[in-house]
């Protein structure tokens, strides 16, 4: 019975984007961060495909402030924080700011990622990662994780779990000035 009630709530936290028994991700004094992504280190480089099948790689926006949203349809907080995300995003709509949202789904689900975005409005990039290609070399262990890359291509924040408006303005703004 102690067993079942364990296992409830470790899978409770992982379908809730809740760290078990850490907090979100931010770097220790030596900059390591608890999966080995190093915030100051190059963002990992990659190149995906959108769900109408063009072509996008990280490359691309070099010396625009970048957010990387690793998500998936079926993760309730990250639809919560799609919201968040696409305010966000608005709210910037005349600097150079990109959001890509690399969805986790399967590779039989790009109707659903159209679906989804289209039914919630999002109007920033959505990705396929169905082998999780891109989010290996980025240490994603659970969804939602958001990874803040500067301009310069450095990570400049992980973030795990969930996030609100605020908490985005606020890694943004701990990147530096943002034209626009």
């Amino acid at each position: 019975m102690r067993v079942w009630l364990v296992l409830g709530v470790v899978w409770a936290c992982l379908v809730l984007g809740v760290p078990l028994g850490k907090a979100p991700m931010v770097p220790t004094a030596t900059g390591q961060t608890a999966y080995g992504l190093t915030a100051g280190q190059p963002a990992p480089a990659f190149t995906a495909q959108t769900p109408a099948g063009n072509t996008v790689a990280l490359q691309d926006y070099h010396g625009q402030p970048v957010i990387i949203n690793f998500w998936a349809t079926w993760c309730a907080p990250c639809r919560r924080e799609m919201a968040a995300l696409q305010a966000v995003y608005q709210a910037h709509n005349t600097s150079e700011l990109v959001i890509l949202a690399v969805s986790q789904d399967s590779a039989d689900t790009v109707e659903a990622v159209q679906t989804y975005w289209t039914t919630l409005g999002l109007t920033f990039l959505a990705l396929l990662d169905p082998e999780a290609v891109i989010a290996r070399p980025y240490r994603v262990v659970f969804l939602p994780t958001t990874v803040f890359v500067h301009p310069s291509g450095t990570v400049a924040a992980i973030h795990l779990g969930p996030m609100t408006q605020p908490q985005i303005e606020y890694y943004l703004k701990a990147m530096g000035p943002q034209p626009g």
